[in-house]
C-alpha cells in the first residue's frame, strides 16, 4: 500500500510540474533525441504509475480481506479497515464496488486508447496504400511523386512506409535540396517517428484534459523534426536542407510527418546558428537527469516497498 500511495503522489507531481520543467529544458532544441526520451518517459511513467498503483491497491485489499491484525501497517488505514469489515458488511461491499469501478475505469481507458491508436495507424496505412496506387515511383526506394499544386513532402507509416513528394515540390527544389528533404523523411521512417507520434496522439486524445499528455504530443513532434533535420544535414549539408525546408512550407495530411510542417523558421535558425557549448551541456545534463528519473522512480518505489524501506506516507 505504501508503494501505491507513493506512485499516486509521484504521478501527481509529474503531471503538475513535468510540462513546465521539460518545456524549459527542451525549448532550445540542443538535445532533441534526449528530449524525446524525456517527454516519452514522463508520459509512460505516469501511465505505468497509475496501472501499478491500481494493481497494488487491488492486491493489498485482497490480501487484507477479513484480517485485522496487520491492517495498521497500511498507509491508507481507513480503506483497509473498511475492507476488513470493521464498519460492517455494507461498507465492505462499498469498498469492493469502488475498487471495481476503478479497475473498470482503467480497463476502459486502456481499450479506448488502444482503439484510437489502431484507428490512427489504419488511416496512415490506408493513405500509404493509396499513394502507392496513384503516385509515380521514383528511382529512390519507397519514394513516390504525387501530382498536386501544393509544395510538400512527407512520410506515412505503412507496410512498407512511404515517402511522398508532390510534383509542385519537385518543380521548385534543386537536386541537392530534394535529396536533403528525402533524407529528412527517411530519417523519420528509420527512427519509427510516425509510430511514436501516433501513440502520443492517442494518449493525448484519451487524456485531453491533462496538460502533460497534450504538450508531450506537441513537443515530441517538434523534437522529432529536429532529429530528422540533424540526420539530413549530416548527409547533405545544412544549407541544402534549409533551402528545401523554406521552399516547402505547407500543410500535410493528418497522421503524416512533413519536412516543413512544424516550426520551420525556428528549425532553420537552429540549423544555421549553432548554439554555445555551455548551453548544450546544460540541456543534455538536465534532460538526461529528467529522463533517468522518469524511467527509474516508479520501479524504485515498488522495490523499496517490497524491501520494507518505504515509509508510510
Amino acid at each position: 500500500m505504501n508503494a501505491a500511495a507513493g506512485l499516486i503522489a509521484y504521478s501527481a507531481a509529474v503531471l503538475a510540474f513535468g510540462p513546465s520543467v521539460l518545456g524549459r529544458l527542451s525549448r532550445s532544441g540542443h538535445a532533441p533525441q534526449i528530449g524525446v526520451v524525456a517527454w516519452v518517459g514522463a508520459v509512460a511513467s505516469v501511465l505505468v504509475a497509475w496501472l501499478a498503483a491500481t494493481t497494488l491497491l487491488a492486491v493489498s485489499v485482497a490480501a487484507h480481506w477479513g484480517r485485522h491484525d496487520s491492517l495498521v501497517r497500511c498507509c491508507v488505514e481507513a480503506l483497509c479497515r473498511l475492507a476488513a469489515g470493521d464498519a460492517g458488511r455494507s461498507a465492505q461491499l462499498g469498498v469492493l464496488a469502488g475498487l471495481g469501478v476503478v479497475l473498470a475505469g482503467v480497463v476502459y481507458l486502456v481499450i479506448r486508447g488502444t482503439r484510437i491508436i489502431v484507428r490512427l495507424r489504419g488511416h496512415a496505412r490506408a493513405h500509404a496504400r493509396a499513394v502507392r496506387l496513384v503516385g509515380r515511383p521514383t528511382d529512390v526506394p519507397d519514394v513516390y511523386v504525387v501530382d498536386a499544386p501544393e509544395r510538400t513532402a512527407y512520410c506515412v507509416a505503412g507496410r512498407p512506409s512511404t515517402i511522398v513528394v508532390t510534383s509542385a515540390a519537385v518543380a521548385v527544389l534543386d537536386r541537392h535540396q530534394l535529396a536533403a528533404v528525402i533524407a529528412h523523411e527517411r530519417a523519420h521512417v528509420a527512427g519509427h517517428h510516425p509510430a511514436v507520434l501516433t501513440i502520443l496522439r492517442g494518449v493525448a486524445t484519451v487524456f485531453a484534459s491533462l496538460r502533460l499528455m497534450n504538450q508531450a504530443a506537441t513537443e515530441v513532434s517538434r523534437l522529432l523534426e529536429m532529429c530528422a533535420d540533424d540526420a539530413a544535414a549530416r548527409r547533405h549539408g545544412r544549407h541544402a536542407l534549409v533551402g528545401g525546408l523554406m521552399a516547402l512550407v505547407a500543410a500535410v495530411p493528418a497522421g503524416a510527418l512533413g519536412a516543413a510542417d512544424v516550426a520551420v523558421l525556428s528549425r532553420a535558425q537552429r540549423l544555421l546558428s549553432p548554439s554555445a557549448p555551455g548551453g548544450r551541456v546544460t540541456t543534455h545534463v538536465g534532460l538526461a537527469a529528467a529522463a533517468t528519473a522518469f524511467l527509474v522512480t516508479p520501479a524504485s518505489l515498488v522495490v523499496l516497498d517490497i524491501a520494507g524501506l518505504l515509509p508510510c506516507i
